[in-house]
């Protein structure tokens, strides 16, 4: 592959997985692609590198260090792996999940490419009890459609980073995991309370289709929704 930046040539070796290229956009970089490959593309605003250090209580950084271009970062590809089943099941996209990337990818980069100074483990209270009963009870209301980070921290008035990190402190687990939870707990009793059919439970829960719908339910639960609703009749 070759790399022009700011009209200047490099030529890099051999992309492997896992290689991971930041470009400043303002140096107008042009790639020149020889074989083909899976990539994906990550985009981050100065605006959400002021946010993030405000969060965590940082120096504003002034942009990112970009050194090593092609050097293997383990966490952003496994960030992006994290997004294939997102991708290859596009119907079933979850916003709360996309976000949970989208921050940590946040956090990863400023860390590992910043040139400010971030602690290691930065200190984040929990929620509030008003807080938390406010936000649970806004997910339990929207079980049947998708919420954001942003629309959860709004009901909290915290920023989206502060709110995921105080979220899960709070409660052990991240708002998408309780968000599917909840679809399930939800499912399971109305599976022990009627005839009503998987697939009409499916949309009834927030799920996409009766292929969603028993995919998750299984993985929670060790059975089919079928199954357990027989074992449990």
């Amino acid at each position: 592959m070759d790399l022009w930046i700011d009209g200047q040539h490099h030529l890099t070796k051999s992309v492997e997985p896992g290689a991971t290229f930041l470009f400043d956009l303002r140096s107008n970089p042009v790639s020149e692609i020889h074989a083909p490959f899976d990539n994906i593309r990550f985009y981050i605003s100065q605006a959400s590198l002021d946010e993030l250090a405000f969060d965590q209580g940082i120096p504003r950084t002034k942009g990112l260090i970009l050194s090593g271009q092609g050097a293997y970062d383990r966490v952003m590809y496994g960030l992006a792996n994290a997004l294939v089943d997102q991708v290859e099941h596009a119907s079933e996209r979850s916003a709360l999940f996309i976000d949970h990337i989208a921050l940590a990818f946040y956090a990863h980069v400023i860390k590992a490419y910043g040139n400010g100074t971030v602690p290691d483990a930065p200190v984040a209270g929990g929620l509030s009890p008003w807080q938390l009963r406010r936000v649970l009870d806004f997910i339990t209301t929207h079980l049947g459609g998708d919420p954001t980070i942003a629309e959860l921290a709004r009901e909290c008035a915290l920023s989206p980073g502060y709110f995921a990190r105080a979220f899960r402190r709070t409660t052990g687990i991240t708002p998408h995991q309780w968000l599917v939870r909840k679809r399930v707990e939800r499912a399971k009793a109305l599976l022990l309370g009627g005839r009503a059919g998987l697939a009409d439970i499916a949309a009834t829960c927030g799920f996409v289709d009766q292929s969603h719908f028993t995919r998750v339910f299984t993985k929670l639960e060790g059975d089919s929704p079928g199954r357990w609703r027989q074992m449990h009749r």
